[in-house]
């Protein structure tokens, strides 16, 4: 089996959960503008959602797409929160697509610990993907390899998506 170095992973590996017992969402979702300890990562803040990058990501350009409002099951939103989850998934769709072009997408949510949740705030991934890149899961792969850094990732993703809207991302608590 061929090692990548990936140190961003410890957290995950030692912890279970990115950056320790915090729900890292909802920090997220709360971080004034720009605050470094988004770590860049953020890519789109509304009123209802928050998208950001996938600190442990299967691909590049994997995606978090999250109520702001934290609830751990799908069941407990409203219908607003869930249109707004929705709609906010089709604009990450759209961003990657303008800023990669991907052959196809996985979009999923693991619901629970069982299912393999990790954290207890409901939020979907969103993975592009393309024709001969490694399987879903890593685990199953012999090497891994993520081509930019996740700051330049976001960075690609953020202007992607005020393409079509003009600047959304990062507009502060209240969209």
């Amino acid at each position: 089996m061929k090692q990548l170095w990936a140190p961003w992973r410890m957290d995950y590996v030692t912890t279970g959960e990115p950056g320790g017992e915090a729900c890292f969402l909802c920090a997220a979702a709360e971080a004034p503008v720009r605050d470094p300890s988004d770590r860049g990562l953020v890519v789109e803040r509304t009123d209802q959602t928050l998208s950001l990058m996938n600190l442990f990501p299967y691909t590049s350009g994997h995606v978090l797409v999250a109520p702001r409002r934290h609830v751990a099951d799908l069941r407990d939103l409203t219908p607003d929160e869930g249109a707004a989850l929705l709609a906010a998934t089709q604009r990450v769709l759209g961003a990657i697509s303008r800023a990669w072009q991907p052959a196809g997408f996985n979009v999923g949510m693991n619901l629970g610990r069982a299912a393999g949740s990790s954290v207890d705030h409901l939020h979907l991934h969103v993975v592009p993907r393309w024709n001969g890149d490694t399987n879903f899961m890593p685990v199953l792969a012999d090497v891994k390899v993520l081509p930019e850094h996740l700051e330049v990732t976001a960075a690609r993703l953020r202007e992607a998506l005020s393409d079509d809207h003009g600047p959304t991302a990062d507009q502060g608590p209240e969209g």
